[in-house]
């Protein structure tokens, strides 16, 4: 709003408290795949040439990608955090310490799972 009234609504702040659970269950869902997939590059787990191109090539990346991703969503679960505080606050009376900025993303390349 232009005169720098902020407008809040419940919605508002049952979505942003649902956003920042979805994005902790998101980091959950990447632990499972990061421990499944470190799984498959065992050799006495699996074994073969699908396996080695996976443990050698592809998991290496797509592990890289997930830890960029995980770095990224922590960023955006902080942000929302604080936002849900600062929405607290203001519905409280209290003073606000101000809204977090909030920066851009790192883009994260496709995954080179084709061909397994």
């Amino acid at each position: 709003m232009s005169d720098g009234t902020v407008k809040v609504t419940a919605e508002a702040h049952v979505r942003i408290g649902q956003l920042n659970g979805a994005l902790g269950s998101f980091n959950d869902l990447i632990n499972q795949i990061v421990s499944h997939g470190t799984a498959l590059t065992d050799p006495n787990v699996w074994a073969g040439p699908a396996a080695s191109a996976f443990a050698n090539t592809i998991w290496p990346e797509v592990q890289s990608q997930l830890g960029a991703l995980q770095g990224s969503l922590g960023q955006l679960q902080g942000q929302v955090a604080g936002i849900l505080n600062n929405i607290t606050q203001a519905g409280s009376g209290l003073p606000l310490g101000g809204l977090p900025q909030l920066g851009s993303l790192p883009v994260v390349g496709s995954l080179p799972v084709g061909g397994l």
